[in-house]
């Protein structure tokens, strides 16, 4: 598998986590799918008020990145 491969699983997984924890509809899967693959996880979080979703969900993902930050900043220690 080349790393362009590796990264798309990757993303996908993310992806389907974030949808199993925010309950996601096809559509904004796709859509984060989309924007992991041009920008990014990081970059994706970092730019997410860019993002065009639906305020609810833009929400939701804007706490998962505070819990992704705090552990960030500790080391990945809880």
């Amino acid at each position: 598998m080349n790393l362009k491969e590796t990264r798309d699983t990757e993303y996908s997984k993310c992806v389907n986590l974030l949808a199993k924890l925010i309950d996601l509809d096809d559509n904004t899967k796709e859509k984060i799918y989309k924007c992991f693959q041009c920008m990014g996880i990081k970059n994706f979080f970092i730019n997410l008020e860019s993002v065009n979703l639906p305020l609810e969900t833009c929400e939701k993902l804007k706490s998962i990145k505070s819990v992704i930050e705090m552990f960030d900043e500790e080391g990945g220690q809880a």
